[in-house]
Parts: C-alpha cells; sequence; structure tokens
C-alpha cells in the first residue's frame, strides 16, 4: 500500500496531453482555473515547495515534470489540479467504504512507510497529507467518520517531496475542518499493519497463539460460508456510495450542465459545481449547524446601479450569475459563487462588490421551499 496507485494517485495529465506511457501525470483542468478567465491567481504557484508550477500565455496553469516531486499540494490548493487516476471524490469514496466497515480510517503519507511496513486495509496511503483540502477534512468530520493521522511530522522538515509547506499546509487544512465541524482528528503513533493470521501462528512471539489459531478457524468458517467475501467486497459499498451522492446531490438541487435560455446569445447557460464547493455544501447538508462557522466571500450586487447589461454572467466561470430564464433579469446562486471578482472588473456601471460571508447563505428558507439563494 506504500505505492500511490492502490490510494492516491500522485499526478496526472491535461486532458489534452498524452498520457500513453505517463499515467502518474498531473491534469490540469481549465474549467476550475480562474486565470485562463483573466484573473489575477498565483495561489497554486505560490504554495509549490519546488517551483515547479508556471503560466502560459493563455494563463494555463503548467508544470515542470522535471522538478515536480509528485507531492500533491496542488490538489489541496485548487480545483484546478487532479489526476487521471483518482480524484478527491474518489479518495472520499475510499474512506467512507473504508468506515462502512465497521473499522477507523488511518491517514498517512508515503515518507512514514517504510521498506517493509504492509499498511492495514483501513490505511490510506497519500503522496502528503497537504493534498487534502479543508473542505475535504471537513465533509468527512461532519459524516462522523472515525479518522486518525498516524504520521511523524519529524519527517516533514526534511521530506524532500513536501518538505516543511506540506507540513503547514497540511495543518492549516485540518485545523480549519475542525474549527468549522465541532469535531477532532485523531492521532495514532503507529501505523497499522496488515495481519497475517498464517504467519502469526507459525511465529508466535509476541502473539498469544491459541487467540492466532482461534482468530485462524474463525477466518476459515467465514471464507467457507461466504460472509468474508460479502465483507470484504467494495462492488455492495460502492453501489451505496454512488446512491448516496446522488441522494446528496438531489437534496441539494444542485444543476451542473447546460439549461436552455432564451436570454443568452448561445440560447443555453452553463452550470459548473466546483468540487470543493461540492464537498462544503454536503458537509452542510450533514450537519447545517457548521454553517455559521464557515467563512466565505460572495459577489454581491447593487440592484439600485445595475442595468441587467449580463457582462457579468459572461465572466462568471461557474455560472453562479445567469440570466432568469423567466424574464432575462440577472439572478444569481450564491452555492455556486467562488468569490473570484471576476465579475467585479466586468461590470460596467461597477454595481458588484465582494463581501464576507458565512455558509449560512446557502441554507434554504425553514418556511419556503429550498430553492437556490439569490441576491
Amino acid at each position: 500500500m506504500a505505492d500511490a496507485p492502490d490510494n492516491m494517485p500522485e499526478q496526472a495529465d491535461g486532458p489534452s496531453a498524452d498520457t500513453e506511457g505517463r499515467p502518474n501525470q498531473i491534469v490540469v483542468l481549465r474549467d476550475y482555473c480562474t486565470r485562463v478567465r483573466g484573473a489575477d491567481c498565483s495561489r497554486c504557484a505560490l504554495a509549490c515547495p519546488h517551483d515547479a508550477i508556471g503560466f502560459a500565455e493563455d494563463g494555463r496553469p503548467t508544470i515542470d515534470a522535471d522538478v515536480c516531486t509528485r507531492c500533491g499540494i496542488c490538489l489541496g490548493i485548487c480545483d484546478a489540479f487532479s489526476s487521471s487516476r483518482v480524484t478527491m471524490i474518489d479518495v472520499h469514496a475510499r474512506i467512507r467504504r473504508i468506515a462502512l466497515r465497521g473499522e477507523d480510517v488511518v491517514l498517512t503519507c508515503k515518507e512514514n512507510v517504510f521498506p517493509g511496513l504492509e499498511p492495514a486495509a483501513n490505511v490510506v496511503v497519500l503522496p502528503c497529507l497537504a493534498c487534502l483540502s479543508p473542505e475535504f477534512w471537513t465533509l468527512v468530520l461532519t459524516e462522523n467518520i472515525p479518522v486518525r493521522i498516524a504520521a511523524d511530522l519529524a519527517y516533514c522538515a526534511d521530506c524532500e517531496r513536501a518538505g516543511e509547506m506540506g507540513e503547514m499546509l497540511y495543518a492549516h487544512a485540518v485545523e480549519t475542518a475542525e474549527e468549522w465541524s465541532g469535531a477532532k482528528v485523531g492521532y495514532l503513533d503507529e501505523i497499522p499493519e496488515k495481519e497475517n493470521l498464517v504467519r502469526d501462528l507459525a511465529n508466535p512471539e509476541g502473539v498469544d497463539r491459541r487467540s492466532a489459531f482461534t482468530n485462524l478457524v474463525s477466518d476459515v468458517g467465514d471464507i467457507a460460508s461466504g460472509k468474508r467475501r460479502l465483507r470484504n467486497s467494495d462492488v455492495l459499498q460502492q453501489f451505496y456510495e454512488r446512491k448516496e451522492r446522488a441522494r446528496a446531490r438531489a437534496r441539494l438541487n444542485l444543476v451542473d450542465g447546460v439549461q436552455f435560455n432564451d436570454f443568452v446569445p448561445q440560447g443555453r447557460t452553463k452550470h459548473v459545481m466546483w468540487p470543493k464547493r461540492q464537498l462544503l455544501l454536503e458537509a452542510i447538508d450533514r450537519n447545517p449547524d457548521i454553517a455559521a462557522r464557515v467563512p466565505v466571500v460572495l459577489s454581491e450586487t447593487d440592484r439600485s446601479r445595475c442595468t441587467n447589461s449580463l457582462d457579468c454572467v459572461a465572466a462568471c466561470p461557474t455560472g453562479a450569475r445567469f440570466p432568469s430564464p423567466e424574464n432575462g433579469k440577472l439572478s444569481f446562486d450564491a452555492r455556486y459563487c467562488i468569490g473570484c471578482g471576476l465579475c467585479v472588473d466586468a461590470c460596467p456601471q461597477q454595481a458588484i462588490e465582494l463581501v464576507e460571508a458565512t455558509a449560512a447563505v446557502f441554507l434554504p428558507d425553514e418556511d419556503e421551499n429550498p430553492e437556490p439563494p439569490t441576491d
């Protein structure tokens, strides 16, 4: 389990790149990058511990494969970075499947997995713990998943993969999630190892030989009855995971993709829910009480100055701003707004500003039908 492919991919290529023979390269998703739309954002480059991220003339992030150490920090920083093999949604699904088996989830990093150590099935090995965002940790905690970290932070300073930047970002993500959720992440001194009952029976040093034999007999009985196959099969758990995510999206009333709209030149509007925002919305759906503790930055329109030119609609990368299909008036769904500020610069009337709020704005009015909030 020390290798990334079983747990968390290290890299992935961009959609337009040739991934043949290079399955572990980072992918850059243009739809989730505000810089290609004109925003002055460079968080990914600032966070990269080895200055491996630059920008093309069109604003698209580029990665120097010769310098990149595959730490995955950029995945935790921005939705524009992902992997061709496993996404954050996939990692979350794996964590939930472990929890469904009734086991505690243990997270660690490659730096803590030494040669000869075989982590147990409930251990998720990441390139660096900093590849998980605060939104990711918040969702896991609000789902009441017992999650533990087994990592010696003393290794962070000398880690060639992520270094001190990894420790700083990982600690910030966990502390933020704990503050938002009101729950705590646990810690272990050692990484749980894979059990081998036959080995323990043959080498009883440090093991109760009678207990090992009893467990072995019980395990053989499970195999004969088919219980082991059912317990260890991920197929059924994956099925329930897909159903649960579908139910969550239905509860959140999220609409992704293209919708027909007579009030835009192309005759359709596009809504794009960014992955980290979706994780946060699912966490709030699990526990609405945390919403007031989660700060967000949103755009706000001064309706007295707005002339409905819809320049902000054209600039919005997520579709948070769109003309109402009923009357063409500017509509706004705060759940999709990422506070990038592109609409502020696009408005010719200077009717838009960015304001600080809390995620409570995403909650539906208790006395009304749960419809998207508008300004």
